[in-house]
């Protein structure tokens, strides 16, 4: 399993404010295409109050992500998605 991390900082990239009913249309859509991707696990969004921030999955690989979002949000993410390895 791989941590993969999803940008979210450019003005195109960063999330919106949304409110809980957007929020949890969103989750559901998400909860629907993870279904099919029992390999991968969706740690949480974390922004701060501009809406820039991360997404953090564990996955096998960064392209399988992409999928996911592209699915789920029906565009892929447009800031950069990348692998990380922990050092400390």
């Amino acid at each position: 399993m791989t941590k993969v991390l999803v940008f979210h900082f450019t003005e195109k990239g960063r999330l919106p404010k949304l409110s809980k009913k957007e929020r949890d249309e969103i989750v559901k859509k998400f909860h629907q295409v993870l279904m099919d991707y029992p390999d991968v696990k969706f740690n949480g969004t974390f922004v701060d109050e501009n809406g820039m921030g991360i997404c953090d999955w564990d996955a096998p690989n960064v392209e399988v992500v992409k999928e996911v979002i592209k699915e789920a949000l029906g565009a892929p993410p447009v800031d950069p998605v990348i692998e990380v390895k922990r050092v400390l």
